[in-house]
C-alpha cells in the first residue's frame, strides 16, 4: 500500500514538472477592445526576444502610419490635400476592420522617416523595400509585391542602354545617376564606383531634375517614373532592362 501510494506521488510531480516546463504561445484577441500580443505562461528571460511581445495594439491608441506622397499611383498626396492610392485603400480597410485608430503621415524624404520609425515616433511605412538593411532595425511583413526598377533617361540620349542588365549598368559608368537617399538601389549600386550617386528625398525629385538635364539617369519603379513623366509632361523615357526587381512588405517599428 506504501508502495502504492509512493509511485503515485512521483508520478504526480513529475507531471506537474513537465507541466511547469511546457511553454504554450498563443495569439489574444479581445473582441470588445481589439489587441494584439503574444502571451507566454514562462516566466521571459532576460535578453531572450521570443518571450518578449512584438507589438500591442489597442483601439484608442493612434498608429502613426508613414505613406510617401509623391509614389503613385500606388501612394500619394492629392491636390485636395488627401492621401490616394491602392497602398493608401488597402490600409484603410485594414484599420476599418481592426476597430483601430489610426493617422496617415505624408512624407518626402526617407532620412526623417528612417529615424522616427528607429525612435518609434511612426509605427508603420506602407510599401518598404525588403532590405537586410532594414531588417536590422524593423519588422517586416511577408512581402506581398515585386517592384521593377528600370533606367530613366531625357528623350533621345543613346548614349545609356544595353540590351542585357550588366551592359546597361556598363553604359552608367561616369555618369551622374540620381538616386533615393539609403534607398534600395543606392545600397545596390553603391559599391560601383564608376558611377556618380547622386541622392535625394525621393526619386519623384530626382525625375524632375533628369527632365531638367542636371542629370545622366534616374533608377526608378517603372510605373511611378511613367506617371509622373505623363503627369508632368516630361522629356523622359525608360530604357533597357530592370536593374533590380525588389520584394515590397509594410514596415513596423520595433520600439
Amino acid at each position: 500500500m506504501i508502495k502504492k501510494e509512493f509511485l503515485l506521488s512521483c508520478l504526480t510531480l513529475v507531471l506537474l514538472l513537465c507541466a511547469c516546463d511546457k511553454q504554450e504561445t498563443e495569439l489574444v484577441v479581445q473582441e470588445n477592445q481589439p489587441q494584439i500580443s503574444t502571451e507566454s505562461n514562462k516566466e521571459s528571460i532576460p535578453g531572450s526576444e521570443a518571450s518578449k511581445p512584438l507589438i500591442t495594439l489597442t483601439a484608442t491608441d493612434t498608429v502613426e502610419i508613414l505613406v510617401r506622397q509623391d509614389g503613385a499611383p500606388g501612394m500619394y498626396l492629392g491636390n485636395d490635400g488627401t492621401l490616394h492610392g491602392f497602398y493608401v485603400d488597402l490600409e484603410r480597410m485594414v484599420m476599418k476592420e481592426m476597430g483601430q485608430v489610426y493617422h496617415f503621415v505624408p512624407y518626402s524624404d526617407v532620412g526623417p522617416l528612417l529615424h522616427g520609425l528607429k525612435s518609434g515616433v511612426y509605427h508603420i511605412a506602407l510599401a518598404a523595400p525588403d532590405l537586410p538593411d532594414y531588417r536590422s532595425f524593423l519588422h517586416l511583413s511577408i512581402p506581398y509585391e515585386v517592384l521593377h526598377f528600370v533606367t530613366f533617361v531625357q528623350k533621345g540620349n543613346s548614349a545609356i542602354s544595353g540590351s542585357t542588365r550588366e551592359e546597361l549598368l556598363t553604359s552608367l559608368h561616369g555618369k551622374k545617376v540620381g538616386v533615393q537617399t539609403q534607398g534600395h538601389i543606392y545600397q545596390v549600386l553603391r559599391e560601383i564606383r564608376e558611377i556618380e550617386l547622386v541622392e535625394y528625398p525621393t526619386t519623384t525629385k530626382a525625375l524632375e531634375d533628369l527632365n531638367k538635364g542636371l542629370l545622366d539617369a534616374v533608377l526608378d519603379v517603372k510605373r511611378i517614373g511613367i506617371y509622373y513623366s505623363s503627369l508632368h509632361n516630361w522629356n523622359i523615357v525608360p530604357v533597357g532592362e530592370p536593374i533590380i526587381s525588389q520584394k515590397i512588405t509594410t514596415a513596423f517599428s520595433q520600439m
